[in-house]
């Protein structure tokens, strides 16, 4: 079976959280299929074959022909592509007016949207009175990643009292964190490494994290291993998608349990609606 990624970018180009879910599901994949990626860019019109299965995740560089005329796909999604904030919380109450839906044929035409949250299953089915959206309530972790969890959650102990994710990444709000620190008169601790585990020995360390994500998270990895870490967080709830499940009141040993039991259930999902 021929299984083809498109992406706005993958994650060999960028360390984002979308980009790594979708490299997980990449890798499983391509364990027993054949499976491509190309850019969203560069996927023209003439790239679509009839015999190929389409995964689409981010997609802002798709041409609009190429949309139309797609026909076998599933889309993961990792933010809101359908409003063209990028943001429902630009808008009280997540309502998105009509004037600002984007890409409805798309989304409506999709064999299944994939989302990592109850919030933003709710906002599009409302936003989109569509019902081909399927939450799997979780991103995707490898088993060395959620092994590097379990392992640094073991060993670290609490060293640094607050925490802000050292980022350039406007939407990340460090500027915001930083603020909150100084109006509390809080020292904080700059963290952040691209080496994985290096990041997350820093995140263990800190008893507390301080995020202030400026748009609607889809689903926030970094407050979910923040949490698995026993990290509390300081935060804007109603701006992750993690805090719209049941579990997300977990930490520790029992969140990373939960997650892997998510990811464990997400999979077959994945598979049977990309390859019916």
């Amino acid at each position: 079976m021929k299984i083809c990624f498109i992406a706005d970018f993958f994650a060999d180009e960028v360390n984002g959280g979308g980009e790594l879910s979708n490299e997980e599901l990449i890798n499983i994949l391509s364990t027993k299929h054949d499976v491509s990626k190309i850019k969203s860019i560069h996927f023209l019109p003439e790239h679509i074959e009839d015999d190929v299965n389409y995964v689409v995740c981010n997609f802002i560089g798709l041409r609009e022909d190429s949309k139309s005329l797609l026909k076998n796909y599933i889309i993961y999604e990792h933010d809101h592509k359908y409003v063209n904030t990028r943001n429902p919380a630009a808008f009280p109450r997540f309502e998105i007016p009509q004037q600002n839906i984007v890409n409805y044929e798309f989304y409506k035409n999709a064999k299944e949207i994939f989302v990592l949250s109850n919030i933003c299953k709710e906002i599009m089915e409302k936003t989109l009175k569509i019902n081909n959206v399927h939450n799997i309530a979780c991103s995707l972790w490898s088993s060395d990643k959620l092994s590097i969890l379990r392992n640094t959650l073991a060993i670290s102990e609490k060293i640094h009292k607050f925490s802000i994710l050292d980022s350039s990444n406007a939407v990340k709000g460090a500027a915001q964190a930083k603020a909150f620190c100084k109006q509390n008169n809080i020292e904080p601790k700059f963290i952040g490494d691209s080496d994985y585990q290096l990041f997350m020995k820093q995140l263990a360390e800190s008893e507390h994290l301080v995020f202030f994500p400026q748009v609607l998270e889809t689903y926030s990895r970094l407050i979910a291993e923040a949490k698995m870490l026993n990290c509390k967080v300081v935060t804007t709830p109603k701006m992750s998608g993690f805090f719209s499940e049941e579990y997300s009141n977990l930490a520790g040993t029992d969140l990373i349990d939960k997650i892997e039991s998510q990811i464990s259930n997400a999979l077959p999902a994945f598979k049977k609606s990309i390859l019916e």
